[in-house]
């Protein structure tokens, strides 16, 4: 509220409320902490970064309308809700574009005035009004809401808020935890491990803002499956065509949208490897074999089981990976509340933090796997699911395929332990399969501490 005070204090207090006051009121707080973003956004060309054409002819009309409301001042807005405050702190907290903001400040180390951190937000925040706008989220937003209250949030003229819905949506979904964790996984994945300069984080910052707004633009596809049914004029069953809508779960392969047109099959890759939808992908061979789909996903679903141990172990492998979903689950779980009792500065990225923490703790046992690919404590773990009939021949076939996969593994030194049990049974002790494991970590050198000094 001391933020705002400023700002209201010479602001009518009878009359009309003006509902402009939600977004002026930011506009305003920045301009006097950040001039120079405030006037990037609303520059006169700023409405055609983020639209082509007639078809943000609105958004250009908001634009402009803002740039008014700022350059004339505050006497330009009547009088303000009562809600104000409140209004603005879920926004600092839930704001889609405010949280994209301060994900990309703390993984990039980009300052939030800067103008290419301005720019990917903003664009993020686009995609998202999008995204919530489709009729799928809207459902899910609306449902989550009407169980939390049973009256609709309404303004004046019994006018429903959805954004403010999505809002307190965000928040209780944790949206800022959500893209701190997926832009730092994200960078590495696009190849920006390290951003030692400048122009480093300048491009890592766009490909990030692309690939987050274009897993988000993902549109519904359809489907065409043939459900039976009995046919008199045949007398037999006959095949009838049916579409089917799917935004939950996709093919991996070219997508036919509904709306028209198609979706790259490198559009559904970055999709999945989002935390937004789809949630499931499925995929024929193609997919077991140099592909990552381990940034937000650690299940694997069998649907026929391959002859080779090889080929399960690399199925397996799309998503057993550098920083995966199931080590990072692991890793939050176990120094997630040391680290928050902590607290963390602003601009700092939680997750090198959370790793700094695994990575002392890997120190002292020595395994150089840990915790980037492994990290055994904690509840999460690579799962395999296979559906198999009773009495089919995979069956049976499964429990050869466990033994010799757990041989191979034990032969690179990486075996599943209770897999590895499975395999030898009684015949081997804790001991004796120690001693067989293959460590292929590399070996620890001491330093004498003279030369450290050097």
């Amino acid at each position: 509220m001391d933020a705002i005070d400023p700002l209201v204090r010479s602001a009518p207090t009878t009359g009309v409320i003006d509902h402009r006051w939600y977004w002026a009121a930011p506009l305003f707080l920045d301009r006097q902490h950040h001039p120079g973003a405030t006037d990037f956004l609303l520059a006169s060309d700023g409405a055609d970064y983020w639209v082509d054409g007639t078809a943000g002819q609105g958004l250009r009309v908001h634009v402009d309308e803002a740039r008014a409301v700022v350059d004339y001042g505050i006497e330009a807005l009547g009088r303000p809700p009562d809600d104000l405050a409140d209004v603005l702190a879920e926004l600092a907290v839930g704001g889609p574009a405010q949280c994209a903001l301060r994900a990309i400040n703390s993984v990039t180390g980009l300052a939030v005035s800067h103008k290419d951190a301005l720019w990917n937000a903003a664009w993020i925040g686009a995609a998202f009004r999008r995204f919530f706008n489709a009729p799928e989220v809207t459902a899910v937003v609306l449902g989550g809401e009407s169980t939390e209250s049973e009256e609709p949030q309404t303004e004046e003229g019994d006018t429903p808020r959805y954004w403010r819905d999505v809002l307190r949506h965000s928040i209780a979904g944790h949206l800022q935890a959500v893209l701190d964790e997926h832009l730092h996984v994200l960078r590495d994945w696009l190849g920006y491990p390290k951003l030692d300069n400048h122009d480093l984080r300048i491009k890592a910052v766009h490909k990030m803002g692309d690939s987050l707004g274009e897993a988000l633009d993902l549109r519904t596809s359809t489907f065409r499956v043939d459900v039976p049914g009995w046919a008199p004029e045949v007398n037999g069953i006959k095949l009838n065509p049916h579409r089917m809508r799917s935004r939950f779960a996709v093919a991996f392969g070219h997508q036919t949208l509904d709306e028209g047109g198609e979706a790259r099959i490198e559009a559904v890759s970055t999709a999945f490897n989002s935390p937004f939808w789809p949630f499931v992908l499925t995929s024929t061979s193609i997919g077991q074999e140099g592909l990552d789909f381990h940034l937000w996903c650690h299940s694997v679903v069998h649907w026929n089981l391959p002859y080779n141990p090889v080929d399960l172990e690399q199925r397996e492998g799309r998503v057993h990976r550098y920083k995966g979903h199931a080590v990072r689950r692991n890793i939050a779980a176990v120094h997630g509340p040391s680290c928050l009792a902590r607290g963390l500065a602003n601009g700092i990225d939680p997750w090198n933090r959370l790793f700094e923490l695994a990575t002392a703790q890997r120190r002292e046992g020595g395994d150089e796997m840990v915790p980037y690919w492994v990290f055994p404590d904690g509840p999460a773990r690579i799962e395999r699911l296979v559906p198999v009939l009773p009495f089919s021949s995979e069956s049976a076939s499964l429990p050869r395929l466990r033994k010799t996969l757990a041989a191979y593994r034990l032969a690179f030194g990486q075996p599943r332990q209770e897999e590895l049990v499975e395999f030898l049974g009684d015949k081997l002790s804790e001991e004796d399969l120690k001693r067989l494991r293959i460590d292929l970590s590399p070996p620890r050198i001491d330093i004498p501490s003279r030369f450290l000094n050097m």
